[in-house]
């Protein structure tokens, strides 16, 4: 008896049911990215966040070693009133370089004449091209590329050189300052250091260091913890900026090396010169940074915390200031 085996065809898929495990793989592409890229920026924020710890341990360990903090630059204005600016201001260095031993990077320091100006001769060739972990945001969009956003050089230098992502904390600025932005007069219950004249942290501050808002000033003038009379938890010593859009972005900048809190936190000044990508340090001297919603900062207390970007103005300018007097309370 012959015995007839049934052949089994196999069927394959048909072009609906090919469409449809396409769009089944590309809705769940579409609903992970998001989370990956989540995770992702919470992975930058958080180096972000140990690089603003380790800054913040080596000014402490600084001011524990040296009684005062280190300048934000050795700047001042060439202006009569100010002194001798060619003894004074000369040669021109940043506060940067004082913090390298405290992070472990005194090889750096080793290698950097500090007898002459840090943007001219060997100095300018030494940092043209060298890239520092501890002073990057990984979350900033243009970390590593050493020029401005208009794919210029940076002031001072001839070539790519490492940006300024975390700045000193330069305090509030009275209304007689040129460069106001945000800090107006309709707005002005945070403005009004009038310091007899001279404008907070700003000019000849080493001939007036009551001058000086913020924990910095552009100038060779430092303030000590004992200083800090509104309290280390109640002050920013630094934070986050967006370098790429100044002229003066460099980590090694001598002029304007403080942030302004003339501006809001990432303000619309700096929101309008990205879109155009325009380059002016009156609009990119303030805080801000490309985490969403806000900007972290280092306190004087050592202390890292993010702040939102929708805090209150005069709050965030207040905190800005090391003396005012003020109590602060719910900030986060």
């Amino acid at each position: 008896m012959l015995i007839h085996c049934a052949r089994k065809t196999r069927r394959g898929f048909t072009l609906v049911e090919l469409l449809v495990v396409i769009a089944i793989i590309g809705i769940l592409v579409g609903l992970l990215l998001p989370a990956v890229q989540a995770a992702r920026e919470a992975a930058r924020r958080m180096q972000c966040s140990n690089n603003l710890k380790q800054l913040g341990l080596a000014l402490q360990n600084y001011m524990d070693t040296s009684k005062k903090t280190p300048y934000a630059s050795n700047f001042v204005d060439s202006i009569p009133q100010c002194g001798n600016f060619a003894t004074i201001g000369t040669p021109h260095q940043s506060g940067n370089i004082l913090l390298l031993p405290y992070l472990e990077l005194g090889n750096i320091l080793t290698q950097i004449n500090v007898n002459q100006s840090i943007d001219t001769g060997a100095n300018r060739t030494f940092l043209t091209g060298k890239f520092i972990p501890a002073f990057t945001c990984p979350s900033n969009a243009l970390a590593g590329t050493g020029l401005n956003a208009a794919g210029g050089n940076f002031s001072g230098f001839n070539g790519p050189v490492q940006e300024g992502m975390y700045r000193f904390s330069g305090g509030s600025m009275n209304n007689s300052m040129v460069n106001t932005r945000d800090c107006t007069v309709a707005a002005n219950s945070f403005c009004l250091n009038a310091d007899g004249g001279i404008n907070g942290g700003w000019t000849c501050v080493h001939t007036n260091p009551g001058a000086i808002r913020g924990v910095f000033a552009r100038g060779p003038a430092s303030v000590g913890f004992q200083n800090i009379t509104d309290g280390t938890s109640n002050t920013i010593m630094m934070g986050e900026t967006k370098p790429h859009y100044s002229e003066f972005g460099a980590l090694w900048t001598w002029n304007v090396p403080t942030t302004l809190f003339s501006l809001k936190l990432n303000s619309t000044f700096l929101k309008n010169a990205e879109k155009t990508k325009t380059v002016s340090w009156l609009n990119a001297q303030g805080h801000a940074s490309y985490h969403t919603g806000g900007v972290q900062f280092v306190f004087a207390d050592g202390s890292v915390r993010f702040l939102s970007e929708s805090i209150d103005y005069p709050t965030y300018c207040l905190l800005g200031d090391r003396a005012d007097g003020q109590v602060i309370q719910n900030v986060e």
